[in-house]
């Protein structure tokens, strides 16, 4: 008897709720009168051509460039300022200065050490009048903030170029007293 009653209340109330679609019916006319028949075609679309790669050396593109090391030949005769070559390289000369981490920095009273980390997870201590880098670096000054250095680099002409850069300790590395 309760299932009956539940069927008949159902069925009153869905009969009751009758929409009422006059005015839906009446804008979906009215649009479909108004709408823009005619649409502007799309205009022809822009085709890239590229030119195909010609390889004017035997330099890579996408291949970092080596640094420049002067032949002993090229830097006769010439009257401006050479790199000493005889030198004999230290270990870290081997990384670039971006490849090169401060962990830290040791006083020994007279001698200040930074704690460098190479790519090879090594840490080495370096200071003053000590070189790093690809470029013939050589360690000016240590601080606890950052290294001082004075790099060497040709100017393609067979001359050489003093520029001083620094090698910062980075804010994660900063040691918490």
């Amino acid at each position: 008897m309760k299932k009956g009653w539940l069927y008949i209340s159902m069925i009153l109330l869905l009969v009751g709720c009758r929409a009422n679609t006059d005015s839906i019916d009446q804008f979906v006319s009215d649009a479909h009168t108004h709408a823009k028949i005619h649409v502007d075609p799309l205009p022809e679309p822009y085709y890239f051509v590229a030119d195909d790669f010609v390889m004017t050396s035997d330099r890579l593109p996408f291949v970092q460039p080596q640094p420049e090391k002067i032949d002993g030949q090229e830097a006769q005769g010439k009257d401006c300022w050479q790199p000493d070559n005889t030198r004999h390289p230290q270990s870290l000369e081997r990384f670039p200065l971006d490849q090169l981490a401060i962990k830290g920095v040791m006083d020994g009273g007279k001698q200040r050490w930074a704690l460098i980390y190479t790519p090879e997870s090594k840490l080495v201590k370096i200071r003053e009048g000590q070189y790093l880098g690809l470029n013939h670096g050589r360690v000016l000054k240590v601080t606890p903030q950052f290294i001082d250095i004075e790099e060497i680099l040709s100017d393609g002409k067979g001359c050489w170029l003093k520029r001083e850069t620094q090698l910062a300790l980075k804010a994660e590395d900063t040691p918490v007293f």
